[in-house]
């Protein structure tokens, strides 16, 4: 199978004004070519909020060209293709028809397939359908540093529409079939992919007293998210020691959490919501320093 992976990312509120789009094709599998382009929006105008999500500023696209410059480098890949996007149906597809609309150019043909609302229907129990949280559950690796860089963003995108197709029966219009064999999935697919996250709801609202009353964490409102180094694949390891120095642990964040555990891979609108809230956060190396005497006990 071949297909095309794209993602834009824009100046501002203007569905025309794409400053970068990233793309990515595949052929049985593999990535055959990809490529990031940077694209001069009309007035080079940016609004501070979208520089702060990719980076891209104004002197990045002064000489940069226009979109139709651009197309006759992407045309090939796109025309008559099988195009998917992440929030396709939303973002990407929409400024295709804008963009071609606003240079009076006329537009391609083409398949266009939603990751994001593929994944609605095939895993509609996940409490959200992100891009990273989609990439994690089919355990492709995943930067948060590199998140929102289009190039990058494009490969994930169509790594996962991969993964899609392999634990899934897609007919012609990449709609999952009515009934989904619970056989077509890899064994222990979906146990493995939740597992590490998983903490026992005993920790949660516990039935027993804590072993240590005395402890820093004691009574306090604790959050767990990220990767830590020292507990590889294993929160709910983490979350029995910060029960027995008497943490009252929390799976999500509020106005009432008191601290938040920060390990690796987190991503920068939960760390905004930590911000804001103006909650205490704790790094790996602190939090061990705290319970090294408790890890092997």
């Amino acid at each position: 199978m071949r297909f095309t992976s794209i993602d834009f990312e824009k100046a501002n509120k203007d569905s025309c004004s794409v400053c970068s789009i990233g793309i990515s094709v595949f052929e049985n599998g593999n990535i055959i070519f990809s490529n990031n382009f940077l694209v001069q929006p009309p007035g080079n105008e940016y609004l501070p909020l979208h520089t702060s999500i990719h980076g891209i500023t104004p002197e990045d696209t002064c000489s940069a060209p226009h979109f139709p410059i651009i197309w006759d480098m992407l045309r090939e890949h796109i025309e008559g293709q099988i195009v998917i996007a992440h929030n396709g149906c939303a973002v990407e597809f929409p400024i295709l028809e804008s963009l071609f609309s606003y240079y009076e150019m006329e537009m391609p043909a083409y398949q266009g397939v939603c990751t994001l609302q593929l994944s609605q229907q095939l895993f509609p129990y996940l409490n959200n359908h992100q891009l990273p949280t989609l990439a994690k559950l089919f355990n492709l690796s995943f930067s948060e540093m590199l998140h929102h860089n289009s190039q990058y963003d494009a490969e994930v995108c169509g790594f996962v529409f991969l993964k899609m197709n392999q634990f899934f029966t897609l007919n012609s219009s990449f709609v999952p079939e009515n009934k989904i064999k619970k056989e077509n999935i890899k064994a222990d697919f979906f146990t493995e992919a939740f597992s590490t996250k998983r903490i026992d709801s005993s920790l949660i609202y516990p039935s027993e007293k804590p072993k240590y009353e005395n402890h820093y964490f004691y009574s306090k409102k604790v959050v767990i998210t990220g990767e830590f180094t020292a507990f590889p694949k294993q929160r709910n390891k983490l979350a029995q020691i910060l029960f027995d120095c008497g943490a009252d642990i929390n799976t999500s964040i509020s106005k009432n959490t008191d601290l938040v555990l920060v390990g690796t891979g987190v991503g920068p609108r939960k760390m905004e919501k930590i911000n804001a809230l103006s909650i205490a956060v704790m790094n790996e190396e602190e939090l061990l320093e705290l319970i090294k005497d408790f890890i092997n006990t």
